[in-house]
């Protein structure tokens, strides 16, 4: 099984990615029980990178998650 190409990269702003792939929202809403913060509602507005160091998620992980989400809406 081939890599998955990125669709979504760590300097797009959350909110682009929500509204572009409503699919996605259940990411960031699994990571306010990660991180004790709700990242849609303090950090709509931040790209995926910013937040990410922000509020202290892995980076790689949720992209990996998010790509791999589209990917398969996509199918």
């Amino acid at each position: 099984m081939g890599e998955i190409p990125l669709a979504v990269t760590s300097e797009m702003a959350i909110l682009d990615v929500i509204s572009q792939h409503r699919e996605t929202e259940e990411i960031f809403k699994r990571l306010e029980e990660e991180t004790g913060s709700c990242v849609c509602c303090q950090g709509l507005f931040l790209s995926i990178g910013e937040a990410a160091e922000q509020f202290g998620f892995d980076l790689e992980r949720v992209l990996s998650d998010i790509n791999l989400v589209i990917h398969n809406e996509n199918k």
